[in-house]
């Protein structure tokens, strides 16, 4: 999935025209699956892997939506759209999205600290 949002994201609105051709998308996952490999290979402990990868969690389920509504309603006022919608309810307002996407931030980085924190004090 990755290395399809990322070739989406290289041919934009032309994506329709290589969508459809294997060996661009092969190239796209690689590129995609080979940060994880080199990581992997100089981290032998699996758990270490895990903590860290866990921290994206928090940007993807806290930060991505609320960033997603802020820009989205940006959007919709730049273009003079309506900014209510079916979906909208009781959280639909900046302030709560702000909150929750340093609220993601902040944990993402509050356990980033800690296990580079606990790293170093166990290598020591």
């Amino acid at each position: 999935t990755l290395g399809n949002n990322m070739m989406v994201s290289a041919y934009g609105k032309r994506i329709h025209e290589v969508d459809k051709n294997r060996c661009i998308r092969t190239q796209f996952r690689i590129l995609a699956s080979v940060p994880p490999i080199l990581f992997g290979i100089l981290q032998r402990q699996l758990g270490k892997i895990t903590d860290y990868a866990g921290t994206t969690g928090f940007v993807i389920g806290f930060s991505f939506p609320a960033l997603l509504y802020l820009r989205s309603r940006a959007m919709a006022e730049r273009k003079h759209f309506s900014t209510v919608t079916f979906y909208s309810g009781y959280a639909s307002y900046e302030f709560g999205a702000w909150c929750l996407f340093s609220f993601g931030v902040t944990m993402a980085l509050y356990v980033v600290f800690f296990l580079v924190r606990d790293g170093l004090s166990y290598e020591d």
